[in-house]
């Protein structure tokens, strides 16, 4: 009876677990649909909005002949609220629009009704060019949204590598955290990206820092749904600390057993990691990995088991 009892209780755990980890992943990867495809907008507030995003760069001529507004801000479109032409087009990579924008006289450290600037749209949808483009243009580079995110947030969430160099080499807060107490190096491990982390790393980020659930950059790519071993590896060489845990107790090793990732545990055992330590609720790495009720879970609760003999 005991043992169901204890069984149950695991479940229910696990369960809480993916949805604290689904949460988290939401907050990042929400920014891959939160600005919208890149197809025209027909509630537009003026047609320059929709020739910044389909690239229709000689309207964008006209109004400045014109001595237009070029920086009327969008309404009624969901999720691109108080965005200018000059961020569409960043975000939409057309350079020839940003050019034209930006010597036409648009702002260039214009805010969105979330805050966001058109750097950091650049950054997390564009590529290098668009941020070098608008860094040329006196865009700055620190700025935050209205969940404090950063350009170079956003770069390692989801933007190309390339962008989050581009940022590094201007200057870009390594160290800034977001309203959720993320790093730019907890964004790109979340996100599975090793070679995000070797650039943030090698620029001074954080190694064993903290978001506001105590997990570490480690624990986070150790849970990540799309990373691998090499991420885990760097960090290592980088003196992560291997058994640190977070407010439930729960350290990279079991974050790895409960993906049911052999190589990723592996790597964690390899390089130090204590296979014997417990959680909270007087959990193993094992019986994280066990409780997936699976043959990844149970490899991984084999290794884990050899390892703490």
């Amino acid at each position: 009876m005991a043992t169901n009892n204890r069984t149950g209780s695991l479940v229910v755990v696990v369960l809480c677990l993916a949805a604290l980890g689904a949460a988290l992943y939401y907050r990042i990867n929400q920014l891959s649909t939160d600005v919208g495809g890149p197809g025209l907008i027909t509630s537009a507030t003026s047609s320059l909005h929709d020739a910044a995003t389909a690239g229709n760069v000689s309207v964008i001529n006209a109004a400045i002949a014109a001595k237009s507004d070029l920086d009327p801000p969008l309404t009624g479109v969901s999720g691109r609220n108080g965005q200018t032409p000059l961020m569409l087009a960043a975000a939409g990579s057309k350079a020839d629009c940003v050019d034209a924008l930006i010597k036409g006289g648009a702002k260039v450290n214009a805010r969105a009704a979330d805050g966001r600037t058109p750097l950091m749209l650049a950054a997390g949808w564009a590529d290098d060019s668009m941020v070098r483009s608008l860094l040329d243009a006196a865009a700055r580079v620190d700025e935050r949204d209205e969940n404090r995110w950063t350009a170079l947030m956003m770069a390692a969430a989801r933007g190309s590598s390339e962008s989050v160099k581009v940022l590094l080499d201007a200057g870009a807060d390594v160290n800034a955290r977001n309203k959720w107490q993320q790093t730019a190096l907890m964004i790109a491990a979340q996100s599975g990206s090793s070679e995000k982390v070797a650039m943030l790393l090698s620029a001074g980020a954080g190694v064993n820092d903290q978001d506001q659930n105590g997990a570490t950059p480690l624990a986070l790519l150790a849970a990540s749904e799309d990373a691998d071993a090499a991420g885990l590896e760097l960090l290592i060489a980088a003196k992560a600390d291997l058994d640190s845990a977070d407010i439930d107790g729960l350290t990279p090793l079991m974050r790895a057993a409960d993906k049911g990732d052999a190589q990723r545990a592996i790597a964690l055992l390899n390089g130090g990691a204590k296979a014997d330590l417990r959680d909270r609720q007087g959990r193993s790495a094992a019986d994280w990995a066990v409780a997936r009720d699976d043959e990844k879970g149970r490899e991984v609760a084999r290794i884990v088991g050899e390892a703490g003999k």
